[in-house]
């Protein structure tokens, strides 16, 4: 299928994760039977939310006028105000309904049921309202707890958590995936009643798998949530919502029209019961106005889904209309008002995702994987039956430092800093070349699915002109700081190296087609988002152009690496005769295990049509042989692409 014009980025739309532990626990037996009345309100409160949250809010702020109540109460009334209040675009209330639950938390004799709910509400309003480091730190308190007391509701909500985070604020559903689908498998072990935390549960899995393209696994997931959804009452804007990701799907796959007409229908129901959800719409009727050649029209819906996005306190959504808007800046031909719009965008980038956060969803995963993981649980409990032996040899290993090894750990150090020169490119930090290759050759895997290393190849736009125009010490400025936005946005444990020249290559071990597909396009996004200042008043927005290949080429067999490269160089090729900024990938299949590689490469449409391999782009772009009809390998200087870097006043 021929990628639209321009692609459209999936509009995030995760519904906040309500309550749903309220209706699956003994709540009337913690309070007094005078209270009994109360607390069915709080339960009342909570399955009416997301289908009416008006009136769940109604419900919320007359218990709360209510003096005295019991801290059961309280903390439910609270919490559902918060969520009423976040999806009717009430951002700074939910804020404040979120402060109040972690004051509740202090609260003496608070049960331990008790407090992890309040944890569970507090933690989800506040990455709903883009408070990350406040939720992540929640989090930690909450993963740390269940698995300490075996809650297995609090371990789903902390693991959802994670993916929430990874999905929205890092943008990188694939990461997101894993931790969705440990939260399922322990769902899935419980034997209860579904819940309607079970729906958002499902609902962020296909919507996860819709960001990543994978449709068919998308409609099942959400076939579930739906039939999940219809057996509780008050569903409505989860049914809503997925009416909507189902019109986005025929968008992606070229039925405007009949998508059109799907979101047009949403919209009056949107408009007064699910903001967020009119949002969302509005500007994906834009997408579809600026692929159908209507700007004006475009800029218009885009407008308004910034209007509302603001006024809802909505971070993610303002982002994404920025976004929006800066499309239909360049499309009327504005480009002083689109980098207006790009520089509010990086932003709000900046603040999303700060070391710190960063650093604490790391430490929250590595304990999420070590204490849900049975092999590493028995690897940890055999490693402690060595545990004198191993302080043995430290004791050894003192002695020996003490009667002189200080010399023998500065030849150590000089030796390290030699092998590190000899790996690390002198202007960006990152691995060389000749590391890179190290890695590659390192990464070798058989296997005989479809999952592979993938090899991405990104080369700055125009960076020959750069340094003509600005001088080298512009272009290395610019370079370093394209390395650290591609490592900053790749996977903690892929591998970011400069390749050489403009050229950078990423590494992503054991994925799939579509996600080493959907990383090129999320890395080309995150480098036309880059405003790097190289001088006083000067300003550079760079892009790159992505070629991507699997390693090895063809799975089931043992190939040298630069099979690989030759494909993600010919990939790369096709990217930079498309335009600037875009990306292009090329993915061996089964059936051409026996093909001889040139050939392939030097006419992959024909390849393709042999079902020898797959391709894909981010727009429309003809893989027709080149005119020298040869795929050479990635170039080590200077690329010579049109030059897409924007001199900003």
């Amino acid at each position: 299928m021929p990628f639209p014009p321009c692609a459209p980025r999936f509009r995030r739309l995760l519904p906040c994760l309500a309550l749903g532990t309220v209706l699956a626990s003994p709540v009337h037996a913690q309070v007094a039977d005078a209270d009994a009345r109360l607390m069915e309100q709080v339960v009342r409160c909570h399955t009416t939310v997301h289908g009416a949250p008006r009136e769940a809010l109604a419900t919320a702020e007359k218990l709360l006028a209510m003096p005295a109540l019991p801290p059961v109460v309280e903390i439910g009334a609270v919490g559902c105000r918060g969520f009423a209040q976040q999806l009717l675009g009430q951002g700074e209330g939910s804020l404040e309904s979120a402060a109040r639950l972690q004051a509740l938390l202090k609260t003496p004799g608070l049960p331990p049921l008790e407090r992890n709910r309040a944890l569970q509400m507090a933690a989800t309003l506040l990455q709903r309202n883009g408070q990350t480091q406040e939720g992540l730190q929640l989090l930690d308190s909450m993963l740390e707890r269940g698995i300490a007391d075996g809650d297995v509701s609090a371990q789903i909500t902390a693991l959802t958590g994670i993916a929430l985070i990874r999905a929205e604020q890092m943008d990188d559903p694939e990461g997101a995936l894993h931790y969705q689908q440990q939260a399922i498998a322990l769902s899935d072990h419980l034997r209860r009643p579904p819940l309607p935390q079970d729906v958002m549960l499902h609902y962020n899995y296909g919507y996860t798998l819709l960001r990543l393209k994978r449709y068919d696994e998308a409609e099942r997931a959400f076939a579930r949530t739906e039939s999940i959804a219809n057996r509780l009452s008050n569903q409505d804007v989860m049914l809503h919502r997925i009416r909507g990701h189902r019109a986005e799907v025929l968008h992606s796959t070229g039925r405007l029209e009949a998508a059109k007409a799907q979101f047009l229908a949403l919209l009056p129901w949107q408009q007064q019961n699910d903001p967020l959800g009119q949002v969302v719409t509005l500007q994906r009727l834009a997408r579809i106005a600026l692929e159908q050649d209507q700007p004006e029209d475009a800029r218009h819906l885009g407008e308004q889904a910034l209007a509302l996005a603001e006024a809802g306190k909505f971070p993610e959504s303002v982002r994404d209309s920025l976004d929006l808007l800066a499309e239909t800046s360049m499309a009327l031909g504005d480009a002083a008002q689109a980098r207006g719009y790009l520089r509010q965008a990086r932003q709000i980038d900046q603040a999303r995702m700060k070391g710190d956060n960063l650093d604490r969803l790391a430490r929250l995963q590595a304990r999420a994987e070590q204490a849900l993981d049975p092999i590493r649980i028995n690897a940890t409990q055999e490693a402690s039956r060595d545990r004198l032996l191993r302080n043995a040899a430290l004791a050894a290993a003192a002695i020996l430092l003490l009667g002189g090894g200080g010399l023998y750990l500065r030849m150590r150090r000089q030796q390290r800093r030699l092998r590190q020169l000899g790996t690390t490119d002198a202007v960006t930090g990152l691995p060389n070349r000749r590391e890179a290759e190290r890695l590659l050759d390192a990464a070798m895997s058989v296997s005989p699915g479809d999952e592979r290393d993938a090899v991405l190849l990104l080369e700055v736009d125009g960076f020959k002109s750069l340094n003509d125009l600005h001088g080298h010490a512009a272009g290395d400025v610019l370079l370093r700081a394209v390395a650290e936005e591609l490592v900053r946005n790749s996977d903690e444990h892929d591998h970011v190296a400069r390749w050489g020249g403009a050229t950078f290559v990423v590494i992503r071990a054991n994925t799939s087609q579509a996600a080493a597909f959907a990383l090129a396009a999320h890395l080309c996004r995150c480098i036309e988002r880059l405003q790097v200042d190289v001088a006083p008043g000067q300003c550079l927005t760079p892009s790159v152009s992505a070629g991507v290949a699997p390693h090895p080429l063809f799975p089931g067999m043992v190939a040298p690496h630069a099979d690989t490269l030759r494909a993600a160089s010919r990939a790369l090729q096709v990217a930079r005769r498309s335009g600037v900024g875009t990306w292009a990938g090329l993915w061996g299949l089964a059936e051409g295990r026996n093909v001889d590689v040139y050939s392939i490469l030097r006419d992959p449409e024909h390849a393709l049509a042999q079902g020898w391999i797959a391709i894909g782009g981010g727009r429309p772009m003809s893989w027709a042989p080149p005119r020298d009809g040869a795929a050479a390998l990635p170039p080590r200087e200077e690329n010579r692409g049109q030059s897409r870097v924007s001199h900003l006043p």
